[in-house]
């Protein structure tokens, strides 16, 4: 599943949730394992950034997605 955001993560909530950056030319990449995460965090991004609890609880990998250069 992807997220598209206006801003990057923080870098506390990179650390913590563990999430593998990576980036291209127009795009910065944050890939988060849900599987490793755990019931209150899965809360927290379903609050957070307005997903589905029980997608949440379904996929294996969630990835926010900011546009870098338009």
């Amino acid at each position: 599943m992807q997220k598209y955001l206006h801003y990057d993560p923080s870098p506390d909530e990179i650390h913590t949730y563990h999430m593998q950056f990576s980036s291209d030319d127009n795009h910065h990449y944050y890939k988060v394992h849900l599987s490793e995460l755990t019931e209150g965090q899965r809360k927290h991004f379903s609050t957070k950034y307005g997903i589905p609890l029980n997608i949440l609880e379904s996929e294996q990998y969630l990835t926010f997605v900011r546009i870098t250069d338009i």
